[in-house]
């Protein structure tokens, strides 16, 4: 064989081993680079889920407990104004062995904090009308209409009341207004209590539990 040829090959085959050898060291850098790559990202990724997750979590808990607050709210609220409802049409009625004068007092002072009640319950429904659902929200809005729109017919009949005119009260006019109120009032505390439930996990227990 001619010795420029072996020559040639011999080249080749030396350029050859230190092509693999370089190729080879590349391999394992890009490789390195590439895993590291991957873990950098990875962990960029993971921290900004993670930052994401702690201030979704906060706003959640912040947005609970506002509505939860509303609930709380309405508990002496409500242990209040229920009876209070009542009495106001017990006091109207004629008891002939009842002073008059206390029973016109009664009934002042128990129309006077059924208005400071209505206007309470407004109120709280207005500053937690963000955090709570809109369907409670509007039920209870509906209790407050219809609390405003009873004023005039409780007004005028304690002017019969204070007259001594007994046989001028609409008795069956303030017992609808009382039996109004009072559906529409135990329909938003039936939202109050089914949020609550849901809230709670217990709706979900009880539809796993029926399936």
């Amino acid at each position: 064989m001619a010795e420029w040829l072996k020559s040639l090959i011999v080249s080749i085959g030396g350029g050859t081993v230190v092509l693999v050898g370089i190729l080879t060291i590349f391999k394992r850098l890009l490789i390195k680079l590439f895993e590291s790559g991957i873990q950098s990202s990875f962990e960029k990724n993971l921290e900004k889920f993670k930052n994401n997750l702690e201030r979704s979590t906060k706003a959640y808990e912040i947005l609970l407990d506002r509505e939860m607050r509303f609930y709380e709210k309405l508990e002496p609220i409500t242990a209040e104004l229920i009876p209070l409802e009542h009495d106001l049409l017990y006091n109207l009625k004629h008891d002939e062995r009842a002073d008059r004068e206390e029973q016109c007092e009664a009934f002042r002072e128990h129309f006077k904090r059924y208005c400071e009640l209505g206007i309470e319950l407004k109120n709280e429904s207005l500053i937690h009308q963000s955090y709570i659902p809109q369907e409670v929200f509007s039920a209870y809005a509906s209790v407050v209409k219809q609390m405003q729109d009873d004023i005039p017919l409780w007004s005028n009949m304690a002017k019969f009341l204070f007259a001594g005119e007994y046989d001028k009260i609409e008795y069956e006019n303030c017992e609808t207004a009382l039996d109004t109120f009072l559906m529409r009032f135990a329909f938003a505390e039936t939202l109050a209590r089914k949020r609550l439930k849901q809230l709670s996990g217990e709706d979900i227990t009880q539809a796993s539990g029926g399936i």
